[in-house]
């Protein structure tokens, strides 16, 4: 049975690959951060394009790069470029208010970073695909953006929250209700959820059963499997589901949330 990683950078260990051949019954879910690892998923899809889903996006980390010049001013036209080329989605995108820069030590810079993730959700909803969001700590400004872009117009097809660290009464009260609701979905992994089990288990139960979605978050593919493992067996619990219905059900769940 086919088990989707909805979520992770393998493309960053490429001596891992070998995993890929390995274990055919695991599709990736490849994401990019930084524009200069984008060319790297690209060439992951076309070596093997059964088993990728290629993301292409600017995480919040690397915010400063495109103050600076690193990231060149034709990244947007690039980025669009790239997800349709490759049949991918956007990603990984989003907000960060406790991440710090480790050459300088200060936080990156907040104000850039909602403009930069707006940037990003306008073009999913142009080109009409999904876009995995990263949030730690800034779920009021995550909530303020979608909500603009609802009244804008520019609210993604289908909103991944990846490795959800908010609350369930932040999931029952926003992101499940009206319009977010029929669009969100929720990512686990066991990398960041396992690290509070209960809060991570209130969350899975509140999740309706075709919006649950998981993930390793992981960088190695020979990492992942493991890992996948671990997660579907917590979704497993929390559930009540076996592994087989689980395994069925989240498989039905990343295809949907792809467009597969």
């Amino acid at each position: 049975m086919v088990v989707y990683d909805v979520h992770c950078h393998i493309h960053e260990t490429p001596a891992a690959y070998g995993t890929l051949e390995e274990h055919p019954d695991v599709v990736y879910c490849v994401q990019a951060t930084n524009h200069a690892d984008w060319q790297a998923v690209a060439e992951l899809k076309t070596r093997y394009p059964d088993r990728i889903v290629p993301a292409f996006g600017i995480h919040p980390w690397f915010v400063e790069r495109l103050e600076t010049g690193v990231i060149p001013d034709t990244w947007e036209a690039e980025l669009q470029q790239l997800v349709t080329q490759h049949g991918g989605i956007v990603g990984e995108c989003g907000l960060d208010k406790i991440a710090r820069n480790p050459e300088t030590g200060n936080l990156y810079p907040f104000e850039p970073q909602i403009q930069l993730l707006k940037r990003q959700l306008q073009i999913s909803t142009d080109l009409n695909v999904p876009v995995s969001l990263h949030c730690v700590r800034a779920f009021g400004a995550m909530v303020d953006v979608l909500r603009e872009a609802e009244k804008q117009g520019w609210l993604p097809p289908r909103i991944m929250l990846h490795s959800y660290s908010g609350s369930a009464d932040m999931l029952k009260q926003i992101f499940l209700k009206g319009e977010l609701g029929k669009r969100v979905y929720v990512s686990f992994s066991q990398f960041v959820n396992g690290r509070n089990a209960d809060k991570s288990t209130q969350c899975m139960q509140v999740v309706p059963e075709n919006r649950i979605l998981v993930e390793s978050d992981l960088h190695k593919a020979t990492d992942s499997i493991a890992a996948l493992d671990d997660i579907v067996g917590f979704v497993c619990r929390a559930r009540g589901w076996s592994s087989d219905d689980a395994r069925e059900r989240l498989a039905a769940n990343s295809r949907h949330f792809f467009g597969l």
